[in-house]
């Protein structure tokens, strides 16, 4: 059975809240599933040491997107201050009324958790895929989607 990683972030910026936490917090996953929340940091090793440690096959990172409409599939990172250096996302993620495809996942932590995950994975021989949650996304069909996720892994 493969061992899955689901990881979301706590507040940052001026959000008291931040929708991944919130969801992973009360979600009820698989006994092969483990979930971790990152605090929100440029910090390698707080990453690389959480997927050292899980050993995943499967790496499914979530973050908030103030602007969303729709849950976004990231299909692309770029290397910190050098877009022109992508990596692309290697887990196929379900596609649904409520999602969107997206290449550009922006130059924040939620960026550089997905470059990070990505390089960790293909050492690894792992599948990397990131989505980012609209800010006011329902926290049960959040969970009902990553869900139907871990079903298709």
């Amino acid at each position: 059975m493969q061992r899955i990683l689901i990881y979301g972030f706590g507040p940052y910026k001026h959000y008291t809240s931040n929708v991944t936490e919130a969801a992973l917090r009360d979600m009820k996953l698989p006994g092969n599933a483990f979930k971790k929340i990152f605090e929100v940091r440029f910090d390698r090793h707080m990453f690389d040491q959480v997927f050292e440690n899980v050993q995943p096959d499967v790496v499914l990172g979530l973050g908030q997107h103030p602007r969303a409409r729709k849950l976004r599939i990231e299909r692309r990172a770029h290397k910190r201050g050098r877009s022109s250096q992508t990596r692309l996302a290697t887990l196929s993620l379900p596609h649904t009324s409520e999602t969107t495809v997206a290449y550009d996942a922006g130059d924040y932590v939620c960026n550089y958790s997905m470059w990070v995950g990505l390089e960790w994975c293909v050492r690894n021989d792992a599948q990397y895929g990131f989505l980012h949650v609209p800010k006011n996304y329902s926290t049960k069909k959040l969970a009902r989607y990553v869900r139907r996720a871990i079903k298709s892994c």
